[in-house]
């Protein structure tokens, strides 16, 4: 799959009929899914190319001056999720102040239409588009009779009798239910970064921990201790870890971070980007009395993390070892724990 910067270095990229899929498909969850996979079968079968366009930043950040909610996923591993699916392009178009007031009938004629020239577009039952949201998925049916391209309107899409949304999945890593999150994405939750220098309390009581920071427009799963599966370049085969997610109240310390002890693992990741992917909740964040008894408690942590790789997780590396390499030796083990992804 390519990344186009914008729509204008879109224009002349392909001379096949365009079939594109709107949204901005945060999380790129099982509905956003169905929709690319429409969309990509659209193409196919007209022998034409396949895309996405998304806007950055996400438009509530602009349109919403007191937005408060997190993102599921940054564009790179939007794209990335997306290019397992197939998809030809994912144009990436600035979300500016004068594509903010553009009106739906404008955004149908002016950019899909003319300067797009789509054969066709795939949306969710949902979508809504242009100057206050006012466009409708039934609307955009309407205008493509008008102007000549297919529109398909993909329906609510249901997973265990929930319903699949980015909202309902954002409530349950907040509130640390990270297998239920899991299940709706069809990958388990994941977040990447540069390991960083910490305090070094971890080092001191025997347990050194791997620190990658937290970004503020990127959701974290809610305070607490998880087991997680562990990926980055250099590491060898995939590791498990248990992370400890929020601050550190034995210790007094409020800033927020990711900290991970990584089980069986020697070897210095500073500056290098590793990847953990939340695999279950173990507790809630707790304050003790002292560092003596909060070693014990990771101890107690480590063992019943070991446990629950034995019972439900030990399959994790063999199915890693069939996952896509990124270009920097990170693990793609995202879109391989769920399998199967494609379906």
């Amino acid at each position: 799959m390519e990344l186009i910067n914008g729509i204008s270095r879109m224009l002349g990229c392909e001379r096949r009929p365009l079939y594109l899929a709107l949204g901005n498909f945060d999380g790129v969850h099982r509905g956003h899914q169905a929709i690319i996979r429409t969309v990509v079968a659209k193409a196919r079968t007209a022998a034409g190319s396949s895309a996405a366009l998304i806007f950055d930043p996400h438009p509530s950040f602009l349109l919403r001056k007191d937005c408060s909610f997190a993102l599921l996923n940054d564009i790179v591993d939007r794209a990335e999720l997306m290019a397992a699916l197939d998809l030809d392009y994912c144009i990436v178009e600035p979300f500016t102040a004068e594509m903010s007031v553009l009106s739906p009938e404008r955004f149908v004629h002016d950019i899909l239409s003319r300067r797009l020239k789509v054969g066709g577009v795939v949306v969710g039952y949902d979508y809504s588009f242009g100057l206050g949201g006012k466009g409708s998925a039934d609307m955009m049916s309407c205008w493509g009779k008008e102007l000549g391209f297919s529109v398909d309107i993909c329906p609510l899409v249901e997973y265990n009798r929930k319903i699949v949304s980015s909202s309902k999945i954002r409530s349950l890593l907040l509130t640390g239910h990270v297998g239920e999150a899991a299940e709706l994405l069809n990958y388990y939750f994941f977040r990447r970064g540069k390991v960083i220098k910490g305090e070094g309390i971890g080092k001191k009581m025997v347990y050194p921990t791997a620190n990658i920071a937290v970004l503020p427009r990127l959701i974290q799963p809610g305070k607490g201790v998880y087991l997680t599966a562990v990926s980055g370049a250099g590491m060898g085969n995939l590791c498990f870890g248990v992370t400890n997610v929020g601050e550190k109240p034995t210790f007094s310390l409020a800033q927020p971070e990711m900290e991970t002890y990584i089980l069986d693992y020697e070897g210095d990741l500073y500056h290098r980007e590793i990847c953990l992917y939340f695999l279950e909740k173990l507790r809630d964040t707790q304050a003790f009395s002292s560092p003596k008894i909060l070693k014990e408690q990771i101890g107690l942590d480590i063992l019943k993390a070991r446990d629950l790789i034995g019972a439900h997780y030990y399959k994790l590396r063999t199915d890693a070892h069939s996952c896509t390499n990124r270009s920097d030796g990170t693990n793609r083990l995202q879109l391989g724990l769920m399998q199967p992804l494609k379906t």
